[in-house]
């Protein structure tokens, strides 16, 4: 059977081959509904599928959204990617999806193979040095991107160009540390030394300002990564630093300044026989979906990741204006959410 051509739509329709184009093929110029209705109503009746050519000719877009992640393994990613990947399908374009292990040479050549696909957007998720001389060259293909007529957003940190969601990390830290004071908490230990990754860095040092405020100095300083195996360091450096010491004690509050390392640490500590939050209290930072069914559920602070989200996609996919592409910072807060894994009245 030969393929259904768009002449053939057209013709079935009762309109040019200009109009069935336009109304397939995406172009801003579309004509009235009942028309497109029409023309919508001939290619489902004989199965043709739009060319993805023409439609990228016919609206000067390729529909292909280039989305950049640090670690698709960790939740708080793949929430963001998930809901930035529904978001841009229902508009019928399609994500191009690569992650960079943090690495800054794998970015650079991950927005690079993006750019060389014509994407219409860039989507970074994320944060880490941009700006710095370690990472000019991702400053650098950005700034070109956008000046070239791609849209550039990111999500965790400004990146010198484009649009950017940026939590207020320091402030949301420092009303969770003042949260846990006020519950009765006293001892802490919290994360420092992750390089390059500022928004870690603002997390912790906000949750300090909070203890210092309190008259509270952390009783144990950790250094490790920003994930899972992270989170399982954390536990083995706690552990050894509770070996020997009365039970009786209140619990060693832990803030990890990510979830996924928060999850990480949970699991290995109760690995290791000791007993969350009776021993040792975790508290985490993000709200990703599966803090709500650990066990015992994460003390976290939640931040809005599918608003983030879906703002994100509305700058990528807005018609275009005189001012296509600002510079701006949207700021976002987070609610602190206390639960199990950080509550004293677990104690026996």
């Amino acid at each position: 059977m030969p393929a259904v051509r768009l002449s053939d739509v057209a013709k079935d329709a009762g309109v040019s081959l200009a109009t069935a184009s336009r109304v397939l093929n995406g172009s801003a110029r579309v004509p009235g509904k009942a028309v497109a209705e029409r023309v919508e109503a001939s290619a489902a009746k004989l199965g043709y599928v739009p060319n993805a050519q023409a439609q990228a000719l016919a609206r000067s877009r390729s529909g292909l959204i280039g989305l950049v992640v640090h670690d698709i393994a960790d939740p708080y990613f793949a929430t963001i990617a998930r809901e930035v990947q529904q978001q841009v399908f229902a508009s019928q374009s399609q994500v191009l999806l690569t992650q960079t292990d943090r690495m800054i040479e794998t970015e650079v050549r991950a927005l690079r193979s993006l750019i060389a696909q014509q994407v219409d957007a860039l989507v970074l998720v994320g944060s880490h040095r941009y700006g710095n001389e370690s990472d000019t060259s991702i400053s650098a293909l950005l700034g070109g991107f956008a000046r070239n007529g791609g849209r550039v957003v990111g999500l965790g940190q400004s990146l010198g160009v484009g649009r950017t969601i940026v939590p207020d990390n320091a402030k949301a830290a420092h009303e969770l540390a003042t949260s846990l004071v006020v519950e009765g908490h006293r001892r802490f230990a919290v994360v420092e030394g992750i390089a390059g990754i500022p928004s870690a860095g603002d997390r912790t040092g906000g949750f300090i300002a909070a203890l210092t405020e309190a008259g509270i100095e952390p009783e144990l300083n950790v250094q490790a990564g920003l994930t899972r195996e992270g989170g399982h360091l954390l536990a083995q450096q706690i552990a050894e630093h509770l070996a020997g010491r009365p039970e009786e004690e209140l619990p060693l509050c832990v803030f990890a300044p990510a979830d996924v390392m928060a999850l990480g640490a949970l699991g290995e500590l109760r690995r290791r026989g000791l007993d969350v939050p009776g021993r040792v209290a975790v508290a985490g930072f993000g709200g990703v979906p599966d803090g709500a069914d650990a066990h015992p559920a994460l003390t976290t602070i939640a931040l809005p990741l599918h608003d983030m989200a879906r703002q994100a996609v509305d700058w990528v996919l807005e018609a275009p204006t005189d001012d296509a592409h600002p510079t701006t910072e949207v700021h976002v807060r987070g609610d602190v959410l206390l639960r199990e894994s950080t509550a004293l009245s677990a104690r026996a």
